[in-house]
């Protein structure tokens, strides 16, 4: 018993010590100040631990039994904490899926960048201890009782599958070894499964960027409702810099513009591909993005969102060979969740300013999207309290939490708007909200519909003075969400070698236009639902599994295949023959 007791003490002290070395000296003390009351960082943080507990007690006795296994295990163990101290030593967070991918494209820049920017003496040191602290856990005598290895085993597996694989996880949040072999793992399986998909078309890649390429800016905004904004008429100045951008012809609200979905797995993919419509097959997974297109227009490319853009996987649409910087939410707050993401104006503080500045080394021009945390519900946890305007919030999702939140969105615009102009004074800044939201003042209701206050957009043009006029005349057209991928092609001078859905703000938009508005999408769960929107909003709700159609407004139902067929068609080419049978 004595000897039992005194086994478990000796890998109690060994884990703790390894706990120490993570928190204070892989990644440093203010990190920890910054991020200990996180939520997501103490839920993947002792789940890790745990995962590295079993492995500690199962690896008891290895070094007599398994000597190759265990110098592999000593070899990957002394790999991922050099790799991940060297690198939270200049970016302050650990190796990603996407640095994996980086490095197998190009291991020579790689090794390039980390011996200019790379930190040695203290890598070593830290790789050395975890190494030790591992060879005399394997040199250890294994546990005699075998039932306890293997359940220890069998839930240390299904811990580290769910911390690891799971979209809540934050590798930067979890105990080293593990985060880098979660990582690992992902990287090795990047690429989305898609045999059922014909591949993307391959582009061709410019060898030089023509001089009037301009650099763009897409914001992609959270449940903003046009009926809460200044600009667009509100009572309340909720957008008093949007407004005045707009009163001296720097902004265009464009009035007429509808969502390509209900909800953000709809309408986010789908703003980044072009394409709007019904989509039950897949197609967005077989069509460039916008950031493939810019890659081979010569541009330099980004993605940061203050959301978790790995919820549902959506990152493996977009985080690929094309793809020059990517940064999510758990970058910049250990809180984020699927409602509540980062703080905004600290994601523009410490992601989107610092990667500007990079880019004035560079004669390339670029292009960023930018997903915003906006005013997804709790409309009160999105905004810091000093900077609240509209007093009392009388609960979460008021009124007021809301219109501070739109406050708070025109306030962070504003400011990005300065801080790219200061960079590239001709470049282009487009916003769009992935859809509306009920706003009742008793309580956020879910925005899976397709009442105005969800599918109308607030789409915003902040273009050059140069073209101000030709932008401002579309103020009154009928607009997609997918209008802006369109007129980002037409400015990078490159042409879609796939269909796309969205027209050019620089071309004519057709005063007869129909769009469409759904969640029947691949990226989603297939909700068989879409609204056909009219020139003047108004729309037909369409209903594929009971097979009928509602003219808003009205009553009266329809059978889907006695509906006009100048309307049917634009829904039958992506429908199946079995469904087509059935309707």
């Amino acid at each position: 018993m004595k000897n039992a007791f005194a086994h478990w003490f000796v890998g109690v002290t060994r884990l703790l010590t390894l706990v120490f070395l993570d928190l204070f000296w892989v990644r440093d003390t203010a990190w920890l100040m910054e991020n200990y009351t996180g939520k997501r960082f103490w839920v993947n943080f002792l789940f890790t631990a745990f995962v590295l507990w079993v492995l500690l007690f199962n690896l008891r006795g290895y070094w007599h039994k398994h000597r190759k296994l265990a110098l592999a295990l000593l070899i990957f163990s002394a790999v991922a904490y050099f790799a991940q101290s060297s690198y939270f030593g200049v970016y302050r967070k650990f190796v990603t899926v996407f640095d994996f991918r980086f490095f197998v494209t190009d291991p020579v820049m790689t090794f390039e960048l980390w011996w200019e920017h790379g930190l040695f003496l203290k890598p070593a040191a830290i790789t050395l201890v975890a190494c030790a602290i591992l060879f005399a856990v394997m040199r250890m005598h294994p546990s005699p009782w075998r039932w306890l290895r293997w359940s220890q085993g069998a839930l240390g597996v299904a811990l580290f599958m769910l911390v690891t694989l799971n979209w809540y996880s934050a590798p930067h949040f979890q105990m080293v070894p593990v985060a880098y072999a979660g990582n690992l793992i992902s990287a090795l399986e990047f690429n989305l499964n898609r045999e059922d998909y014909p591949a993307k078309p391959v582009l061709e890649y410019r060898d030089t960027v023509p001089e009037s390429s301009p650099s763009m800016v897409f914001v992609i905004g959270e449940s903003l409702n046009v009926g809460h904004m200044g600009v667009y008429g509100y009572e309340r100045d909720t957008t008093p810099n949007l407004s005045r951008l707009s009163a001296t012809q720097q902004v265009v609200a464009m009035r007429n513009a509808v969502s390509i979905g209900p909800r953000t797995l709809t309408s986010v993919p789908y703003m980044l591909t072009g394409l709007q419509g019904i989509d039950p097959h897949g197609r967005i997974y077989s069509v460039p993005t916008l950031f493939n297109y810019a890659k081979s227009a010569g541009y330099s490319t980004a993605l940061i969102s203050a959301q978790d853009f790995q919820w549902r996987n959506m990152d493996k649409l977009f985080v690929d060979q094309d793809m020059d910087h990517f940064e999510q939410g758990s970058h910049f707050s250990p809180d984020v969740s699927v409602s509540v993401g980062a703080d905004d104006y600290q994601v523009l503080e410490k992601g989107i300013r610092p990667w500007l500045a990079q880019q004035g080394k560079s004669d390339k021009p670029f292009m960023l999207v930018l997903q915003m945390s906006g005013s997804h519900t709790p409309f009160s946890e999105q905004v810091p309290e000093p900077m609240k305007q509209f007093l009392p919030e009388e609960n979460p999702n008021s009124i007021n939490a809301y219109d501070n939140s739109v406050w708070y969105t025109d306030y962070v615009l504003n400011a990005l708007l300065e801080s790219v102009r200061a960079q590239a004074p001709d470049s282009w800044v487009f916003y769009s909200s992935d859809h509306g939201e009920h706003v009742t003042g008793k309580g956020g209701a879910f925005h899976g519909d397709f009442q105005d206050e969800v599918t109308h957009n607030s789409l915003l043009v902040f273009p050059p003075a140069s073209a101000y006029d030709a932008v401002a005349a579309k103020v009154d057209a009928p607009l997609s969400q997918a209008d802006i991928f369109a007129t980002m092609l037409e400015l990078m001078q490159v042409s879609a070698v796939t269909p796309i859905d969205g027209l050019s703000l620089l071309g004519s938009i057709p005063e007869n236009r129909l769009r469409i508005v759904t969640a029947y999408m691949k990226t989603l769960h297939n909700d068989p639902r879409a609204a056909l929107v009219l020139p003047d909003r108004r729309i037909y709700e369409i209903d594929f599994e009971r097979g009928n159609v509602r003219f808003s407004g009205s009553d009266t139902v329809i059978p889907y295949s006695q509906w006009e067929p100048q309307y049917r068609n634009l829904f039958d080419q992506y429908l199946n023959v079995e469904q087509k049978e059935v309707n």
